[in-house]
């Protein structure tokens, strides 16, 4: 886990993941500080409404039902199938496993921080049309 408690991480995943998953579909149902163990349900956006286990030893898909009888929605829950129980040691790696749709979305996510640090480091280059529209809102406002 990311978080010093069981808590805080269920109330991270309900938070950051929807980029790459139904917007507003995790739900945490289970809280177990005691025993260190969290269940939460979410839909992906191929379809499919999983739970996830979360405990001190990672992630794991315990069941899926795909909420329609067409593709996307069946091929992904035949995979979720094969992952079943199999524990992750991330939320990421487990829903890049298992969505494609996610791993879509994670993967833009992260080119566009690249992109936008990458332009970050660039020097700051003023271009010929950026000089004359500079000028031309002195004149205006002046």
């Amino acid at each position: 886990m990311r978080f010093s408690s069981l808590s805080a991480e269920l109330d991270a995943i309900t938070r950051e993941f929807d980029y790459g998953i139904v917007p507003g579909s995790a739900t945490v149902f289970v809280r177990d500080e005691t025993n260190g163990i969290g269940r939460l349900d979410l839909t992906l956006l191929e379809g499919v409404m999983i739970v996830v286990e979360v405990t001190d030893q990672g992630y794991r898909v315990t069941s899926c039902s795909p909420l329609c009888n067409v593709d996307p929605a069946l091929s992904t829950a035949r995979n979720i199938q094969n992952h079943l129980e199999k524990p992750f040691e991330s939320m990421e790696n487990l829903l890049m496993t298992i969505s494609p749709m996610f791993r879509e979305r994670f993967q833009q996510a992260l080119f566009d921080k690249l992109q936008s640090v990458q332009q970050g480091l660039k020097p700051n280059k003023q271009q010929p049309h950026d000089t004359i529209t500079h000028s031309f809102d002195d004149w205006i406002n002046n």
